[in-house]
């Protein structure tokens, strides 16, 4: 495998949004991102009830104190919220004509934020790296900023640089859901956003300006909105329904679809997002049709260790046979202690119409404080 087929394979399934969210927290009764995060669609700064929940309810054993920034040596105000994460990846890839290995800094990010009864205000620096060839070089960048206001306590007005909410929002970016709809690493673009979290019902409505800085390493240049609404049942289970539009300079597309989180016990549970794509070509005023599938049925061995198996499925373009493509593997995730996470996944992957196979192995290390 060369090294730009590399180059789309690492941007395309390695990478991890800047922090980590965990749907999932549903099956333990939290309906609402903001259970955990300052930010109201998950990721980036934990609250201080989400620092608790890292420790009693992720991880497998941690001492008191242990979870909080700097493991509670710095004193801090429960009102300014401070995060760090570190997170490297060594991947492995072998099909028919060629073995590679490597290993990558994904992420070396810092942010800070502050946050009040009605008002908060966040923002990120760190490294992103830039791939040309067999060279690369690094530079400094806000992934996300943003200020939002509380009117009161289920609905959020947020204006900023963020990820909008789509689906499962699922922070596992190798996902086809997440991947090949373009809504994977680095794709933070220029939003205006409205929430409502209540206690049964969730709804997202943003507004994106995409690339507003115009920045030529955008991933996600699209102008657009998405909505996104979500409802929580039986104090474990949550169905959602998602539609995106977007724009710009080269297609025109609509993307929608169902997610569920489903727990059948307190051990098993499964992730599944379906979305039906239709984008308009400009280019030769064509339209292509499709659907792309994920699902991963995951199991608690005990806490902080969940085993999973998962399967993927796409036909972005159905009247192209070589664009169907399926994969399915087992991984394990283990959290041994508050700031510490590992990620161990096998996959097959398929070209359906010429059984074109490939395996990948890959390891992720998180370390986030």
């Amino acid at each position: 495998m060369n090294i730009v087929a590399w180059g789309v394979v690492l941007g395309a399934i390695l990478f991890s949004q800047s922090s980590f969210s965990y749907p999932d927290l549903s099956r333990h009764g939290y309906t609402n991102c903001t259970a955990c995060h300052l930010s109201p669609s998950g990721g980036g700064l934990l609250t201080s009830y989400g620092r608790e929940l890292s420790k009693e309810v992720l991880s497998t054993w941690g001492k008191d104190g242990e979870q909080y920034f700097a493991y509670g040596k710095i004193s801090h105000d429960e009102n300014v919220l401070l995060g760090a994460y570190i997170r490297g990846l060594q991947a492995y890839r072998e099909d028919e004509n060629k073995k590679d290995a490597r290993f990558i800094l994904m992420q070396a990010d810092i942010e800070a934020g502050y946050n009040s009864l009605k008002w908060a205000v966040a923002a990120s620096l760190g490294r992103q790296e830039i791939r040309s060839g067999q060279s690369s070089e690094g530079r400094l960048v806000s992934r996300r900023f943003y200020l939002f206001y509380r009117p009161d306590e289920k609905w959020n007005l947020r204006v900023g640089k963020f990820l909008h909410f789509y689906g499962l929002n699922d922070p596992n970016h190798y996902m086809y859901v997440r991947k090949d709809l373009n809504f994977g690493f680095d794709t933070e673009t220029y939003n205006v956003e409205a929430s409502f979290l209540g206690d049964r019902w969730n709804f997202y409505f943003t507004y994106s300006d995409g690339n507003l800085t115009r920045d030529k390493y955008a991933m996600l240049k699209e102008q657009g909105g998405t909505a996104s609404l979500s409802y929580f049942f039986l104090d474990k289970e949550k169905v959602g329904l998602s539609l995106y539009h977007g724009e710009d300079e080269t297609n025109r597309r609509w993307v929608f679809g169902p997610s569920a989180i489903l727990s059948f016990s307190s051990k098993w549970f499964l992730l599944a997002e379906f979305d039906w794509q239709s984008k308009d070509l400009k280019s030769t005023q064509s339209n292509q049709q499709g659907y792309v599938t994920s699902s991963r049925l995951n199991y608690e061995w005990i806490q902080g260790l969940i085993g999973f198996i998962s399967y993927d499925k796409k036909f972005l373009n159905q009247v192209d046979a070589n664009t169907e493509q399926q994969s399915y593997g087992l991984g394990m995730q283990f959290f041994p202690r508050p700031h510490l996470e590992a990620i161990a996944t096998w996959q097959k992957e398929e070209v359906i119409a010429t059984r074109a196979k490939s395996d990948l192995v890959w390891l992720l290390l998180h370390f986030y404080l």
